[in-house]
């Protein structure tokens, strides 16, 4: 996807702000919000503070546009109402919307969440050209990601020789399993969340970050033709195949909420049992910031 420029916005392919017939006059980023667990200290003074979760924010764009003819002003905000409605989004559960921006001096972020308030605050001049809405994302979490994608595939190695060649006919009996690692670098300033995909053939399939003592086992057997992804991300937190299967169930170790990469280099263990040497797996993620 085309890096954005200065001031400018996307949202479902729409590209807004400078350059366009959409501009933007302010961005209000709004602070995190926390949900805590505190209650009152029955019968004295104070407060027993209890667990804190920080939840997303709100951001907020004054829209206007600045053409010069009706055919204009209608066609521009109607393709960026259409994708701000996010129809196939919001109709279904967990999905969300990659909203990025770049602000100036900086380089392009992207945030995950939903569209939500589109309101228009003034109708006037509309047949020169000024209209503006005041619109409203909400993010999913408080971090703000690289636009950029970063990903680190895994192989491994079979032990005991020979090979398999498939398709085969099951059952068959597994030899000792292989191991291969390697580092990831998370370039940001905050943990981040990794999407793993494990492609068969390979038994017992674990990915471990090593030197954190969280590892994540799959309690069964991927097969020669199958995917499963571990998506640890807010929005997800799911163990799927590539028809949509979940195995969540086969789950052994780190909760998923807690499998982050750590900021700075990580090295990555991928152990399992492949005797022929075909399976794989690779980890995408994206840095991840505080502040864009």
């Amino acid at each position: 996807m085309a890096d954005l420029a200065e001031r400018q916005y996307e949202v479902g392919g729409v590209v807004f702000g400078d350059l366009t017939p959409i501009q933007s006059d302010d961005i209000r980023i709004g602070d995190t919000e926390v949900r805590t667990d505190d209650r009152d200290s029955p019968g004295v003074d104070g407060s027993q503070m209890g667990r804190d979760y920080r939840d997303g924010r709100t951001i907020g764009l004054d829209l206007w546009s600045n053409v010069h003819t009706a055919g204009e002003i209608r066609g521009a905000w109607a393709a960026l109402k259409a994708a701000w409605s996010a129809d196939t989004a919001r109709l279904t559960p967990r999905e969300v919307v990659p909203f990025r921006f770049r602000l100036e001096g900086s380089t392009t972020v992207v945030v995950y969440g939903r569209p939500r308030r589109w309101a228009p605050a003034s109708q006037r001049q509309r047949g020169t050209g000024l209209t503006e809405v005041v619109a409203d994302f909400r993010t999913v979490d408080r971090l703000f990601y690289s636009d950029v994608e970063k990903q680190v595939a895994l192989t491994l190695v079979a032990d005991g020789g020979g090979g398999i060649t498939w398709p085969v006919t099951w059952p068959i009996t597994w030899a000792p399993g292989g191991e291969r690692q390697d580092a990831v670098v998370n370039g940001g300033d905050e943990p981040t969340w990794p999407v793993i995909t494990i492609r068969g053939p390979v038994a017992q399939p674990e990915i471990e970050l090593v030197g954190t003592g969280r590892s994540l086992r799959l309690d069964m057997t991927v097969a020669f033709d199958r995917a499963v992804t571990i998506d640890t991300r807010p929005w997800a937190r799911t163990i799927r195949d590539d028809n949509g299967v979940s195995y969540r169930h086969t789950a052994k170790g780190a909760a998923l909420a807690d499998f982050q990469l750590p900021v700075g280099q990580t090295v990555l263990a991928y152990r399992g049992t492949d005797m022929s040497g075909q399976s794989s797996c690779t980890v995408s993620w994206r840095d991840a910031t505080e502040n864009p």
